[in-house]
């Protein structure tokens, strides 16, 4: 049997939606969902997820991954949703899912952070020792 070893890049994202309609801040199934679809169309292995409604309003939701993980975390009071992903299947993975619940997720606006994490020390660049 041959043993896996994932590659020394993973991804993550992180990103801030800004202007997202109140009715979609809200709807914790439509955001539960419309996550795991993401999920499912960039092929991650979902092993758990825990949601957490908030009161008197907001949501969150911690999908664990076989890939590592992914959340959300809605701000209905400033009309925004944080979206996060880290994948340790390459440099570019996670992107999919990313793509896939911006499409469907409405709102103006997005800013995004995205970072490649390299886990094998003998790698990285600039590192401080």
């Amino acid at each position: 049997m041959q043993h896996y070893q994932s590659p020394s890049t993973g991804n993550e994202t992180s990103s801030v939606f800004h202007g997202v309609p109140d009715a979609v801040l809200l709807d914790a199934a439509l955001i539960e969902k419309t996550l795991l679809d993401a999920l499912a169309k960039d092929n991650f292995t979902i092993l758990g997820i825990q949601p957490h409604h908030f009161t008197p309003s907001g949501y969150t939701v911690l999908v664990l991954l076989a890939e590592s993980h992914a959340a959300i975390h809605t701000y209905p009071e400033h009309h925004a949703l944080y979206f996060s992903i880290y994948s340790c299947r390459g440099e570019v993975d996670g992107d999919g899912a990313f793509e896939y619940f911006k499409e469907n997720i409405p709102h103006e606006s997005v800013d995004i952070i995205n970072n490649k994490i390299v886990v094998n020390k003998d790698e990285r660049v600039g590192a401080v020792q």
